[in-house]
């Protein structure tokens, strides 16, 4: 097995689209957006490629063997008074891809990647109380809990979810 993980391209839109409904309909209760939302808009793939142009924005992939398997988006703040925070979101590992390290390297490239610029101070991300394999993975990578968002969300079955709120300092 090779892995490579990078920063996305243009041309990688058609496969993180792919990955992206999969981890919609595969893990629903992770995401804030549904399927339903997310395949409601013209042109999907083209939203993606515009994604990927964005100067603040950067997605993450782990490719096993040529495949995209894993992604995950750093977004960076920009404005004058938070330029110096960067928020992770949309994390995501196909099921073919879980247990052989692929969300831990994604994450690790993301914190290496932020380190080496220099405005950056410190990541943030929230996930969900519901899922304890990312957070265990992300307090073991040095991220800690600032605080609970109690109904951070309501599932489509009306259920709320908490989420904790996760900052690692650079």
């Amino acid at each position: 097995m090779t892995m490579e993980i990078r920063l996305l391209e243009e041309s990688d839109a058609k496969a993180y689209w792919a990955l992206r409904k999969e981890a919609l309909k595969q893990d629903p209760g992770a995401f804030g957006e549904t399927y339903t939302e997310a395949t409601s808009h013209d042109n999907p793939v083209e939203r993606v490629e515009k994604t990927i142009k964005k100067d603040h924005e950067h997605i993450f992939g782990a490719f096993i063997n040529g495949r995209l398997l894993g992604v995950a988006t750093l977004t960076l703040e920009t404005a004058i008074k938070t330029k110096h925070r960067g928020y992770i979101g949309s994390v995501y590992v196909s099921p073919d891809a879980r247990g052989n390290g692929a969300g831990a390297a994604i994450m690790k490239e993301i914190i290496n990647w932020s380190r080496e610029h220099a405005e950056l101070e410190k990541l943030d991300l929230g996930v969900f109380t519901s899922n304890e394999p990312a957070f265990e993975l992300y307090k073991k990578l040095g991220f800690e809990v600032v605080g609970i968002d109690k109904k951070s969300i309501r599932d489509e079955d009306g259920e709320f979810i908490d989420e904790y709120l996760m900052t690692y300092l650079l």
